[in-house]
């Protein structure tokens, strides 16, 4: 009889096992985390909304011109007899640069002044007659005539010797000689390029998206290869007022100081317009920002809790920071990580709690 009582217990013992309730783990789980906030909190990396001067540049290409270009030409006919500067001298205004040959010139001009003074002296005398009723009006008036035709003469034969002596128009270098000694030259026939050094101008193209911004006077950066590692500057001079339908642009003008002489006219360069300035702007690390369906947001933590802000944001500065505009308060805390898991409400764990220091600069 033993062994059937041990039977009968060993299936009572299967059937009481076999009626106890199956443990979820995931149940489990999910029970652990809702009683546990800490195992809930999404850990997010954060960093400290930070005070920093900040600049808004418009950014551009153009070429660099002299102030002042002159092609300077000849005014009279004739042989160059002497020429007192070359490639790159300087120059200032009213400086002799070349000399054409003006003998004949001045051989006509002491004829001319020969027949002025024969003119004068027959109006005189004519003046004296028609008091005296000796001559008619009509004879009176060509002698006064022919006065006047020679005076006019001598004048521009006078003009003519002057031109013959090429001066400078401008204050500036020599560009371009275009002449030799003993050249014959012709009215118009080009002598000199002429550039006006200090200050250059600068002239490129902003595209139209920009052109709200600008504003005459405005700083303008410039860089040019030759000097990689200066920065050059300059002010906004001139705006045109309309598009360039082409490129969609608006063509600009700076003028640009170089009393070293170190820039020089056609050199390419590199610049920017500086529209805004602001020594006092709020920068965040770009990895806060989130930019989707035209929104601008970020997360800004508060006593362990993300807190959705919907932003502005200005220039990008150095070191991947980004300027915002609106929205934020200096020294306030911004996630930088875990961003698609943060929602607004949502608990959060800071793991980097060195960056929620104090902001001297606030």
């Amino acid at each position: 009889m033993k062994p059937v009582h041990s039977v009968c217990a060993l299936l009572l013992l299967v059937t009481s096992a076999g009626c106890r309730p199956t443990v979820n783990a995931e149940a489990v789980a999910a029970d652990a985390a809702t009683t546990d906030p800490k195992s809930a909190a999404v850990p997010v990396t954060v960093a400290r909304v930070t005070v920093q001067p900040s600049v808004r540049v418009v950014n551009l290409v153009g070429t660099l011109y002299g102030n002042e270009e002159v092609t300077l030409s000849s005014q009279v006919e004739g042989q160059i007899t002497s020429l007192t500067v070359d490639l790159g001298d300087p120059v200032r205004t009213g400086q002799v640069l070349a000399q054409i040959d003006d003998d004949q010139w001045r051989a006509r001009l002491r004829e001319a002044e020969a027949t002025l003074a024969k003119a004068k002296a027959d109006e005189a005398r004519g003046r004296q007659l028609r008091e005296g009723n000796v001559i008619s009006p009509q004879e009176y008036e060509s002698m006064k005539t022919q006065a006047a035709v020679a005076q006019a003469q001598r004048d521009t034969l006078t003009v003519t010797i002057h031109h013959a002596r090429v001066e400078s128009p401008i204050t500036g270098a020599v560009a371009r000689r275009h002449v030799s000694v003993g050249e014959y030259v012709r009215a118009g026939s080009q002598l000199f390029s002429l550039v006006a050094e200090d200050p250059l101008k600068l002239r490129g193209d902003v595209p139209e998206r920009f052109a709200h911004e600008l504003q005459v006077g405005q700083t303008v950066q410039v860089r040019v290869d030759a000097f990689a590692h200066r920065l050059f500057t300059g002010r906004l001079t001139r705006i045109s007022p309309a598009s360039n339908p082409q490129n969609r642009s608006v063509t600009i003008e700076a003028v640009v100081d170089n009393a070293e002489r170190q820039l020089k006219p056609g050199f390419f360069a590199n610049a920017g317009i500086v529209t805004r300035a602001d020594d006092r702007a709020l920068m965040v690390p770009q990895e806060a920002v989130i930019n989707f369906a035209g929104v601008t947001k970020l997360f800004v933590i508060q006593d362990g809790t993300a807190h959705e802000r919907l932003v502005q944001t200005g220039t990008r500065g150095r070191g991947g920071l980004v300027e915002v505009t609106d929205g934020l308060a200096a020294g306030e805390l911004v996630a930088t990580s875990g961003l698609s898991k943060l929602g607004n409400g949502i608990a959060v764990t800071v793991r980097n709690g060195g960056d929620a220091a104090p902001d001297p600069s606030s």
